[in-house]
């Protein structure tokens, strides 16, 4: 196997929507990963990630079980000591960097079955026991924005929290501004799509899936009001990289803005097209550039948010938890003022 390398984790940069859902403590002794930092490999590195149990709070004091990716600080750090998240961490690479992802396996009972769609990965196994380790081995040979994931279980362990962001960018750390899909933008943000049914999360092994019930709707582990704004200067352009982690096809749409639409599931269009909404299946991607408009007055603030009103927190009787400028699956483009 690979030796790991030491990898750097860094906050994001003001305007970048990367931030996980909220980790409560873990045992004495856990170490656990800044939620949703970035991780930038080195050209030929490796990197080490656990797939294991956590927690996440969401508003109305709900906290559910889940299961996540997060950093392994060093070879000799066991998984159980360590917190998942959700989503995992960013993991940020360079075209043409030499890639291995090492992922030992720490959730009881299940093999993990990793997923790359649309990276080429070399022969070797994808699926690890519990307790056992697996290697992935690729070289970043196209830029863009990948899904990484567990697809284990029939679909339960990603719709468990087992997903995250892999960027494929022109260098690493990514740039927060120049050209992706030759569109220029000024900011960039990534924004990871799911969804919590609390009583699957509490029960998976035994849950019907027929009564899966979404009752909550997060941008990067989140519900509003704790999603994440996103800053943007008048007359500045949004990347928006939008990743489905979830078990359901999302539409998000924005109030007061177009977007342009440059690539889907990392394959650049070769005709970019205006859109007012975009339809993320399970498990796809989508890079939008948004213009903020020039004589945007410092203060405004333009919605972005599910299509589909997937704006509550909780069950439907406890609309209590949503906040009267709506909760769930929202957050904003704000300008400064």
């Amino acid at each position: 196997m690979p030796g790991p390398s030491h990898t750097r984790a860094r906050r994001t940069l003001l305007g970048a929507l990367l931030v996980a859902g909220a980790v409560l403590p873990a045992p004495a002794g856990a170490v656990v990963a800044p939620p949703g930092s970035p991780v930038a490999l080195a050209a030929a590195q490796s990197i080490d990630l656990c797939a294991t149990p956590g927690t996440v709070a969401l508003p109305g004091a709900a906290t559910v079980p889940i299961w996540g990716f997060a950093l392994r600080p060093t070879p000799a750090t066991p998984c159980s000591s360590v917190a998942g998240q959700q989503p995992g961490p960013v993991l940020e690479v360079a075209v043409g960097d030499t890639v291995v992802l090492n992922v030992t396996n720490a959730i009881p009972g299940h093999t993990i079955s990793l997923s790359l769609p649309g990276i080429a990965l070399d022969p070797g196994p994808t699926d690890a026991a519990p307790g056992a380790t697996v290697s992935l081995s690729f070289t970043a040979s196209s830029p863009g924005t990948y899904l990484y994931s567990s697809t284990g279980d029939a679909g339960r362990q990603q719709a468990m929290g087992l997903g995250g962001a892999l960027l494929v960018c022109s260098s690493v750390p990514c740039p927060t501004s120049g050209t992706h899909y030759s569109s220029a933008y000024d900011r960039a943000a990534v924004a990871v799509l799911g969804e919590i049914d609390p009583a699957f999360n509490a029960a998976p092994d035994t849950y019907d899936l027929r009564r899966w019930a979404p009752s909550y709707w997060l941008i990067n582990g989140k519900a509003r009001p704790d999603t994440a704004d996103i800053t943007a200067a008048a007359g500045e352009r949004v990347l928006l990289r939008y990743l489905n982690a979830g078990p359901e096809t999302v539409t998000m749409t924005m109030l007061g803005l177009h977007a342009r639409l440059v690539a889907r599931d990392a394959y650049r269009l070769d005709n970019p097209f205006d859109v007012v909404a975009e339809t993320v299946p399970a498990g796809s991607t989508a890079d939008l550039i948004a213009a903020v408009p020039a004589g945007a007055a410092a203060g405004s603030a333009f919605p972005l948010y599910n299509r589909q009103l997937h704006l509550n927190n909780g069950a439907p009787a406890d609309s209590a938890f949503a906040p009267a400028a709506g909760g769930g699956m929202m957050t904003f483009i704000r300008v400064p003022g």
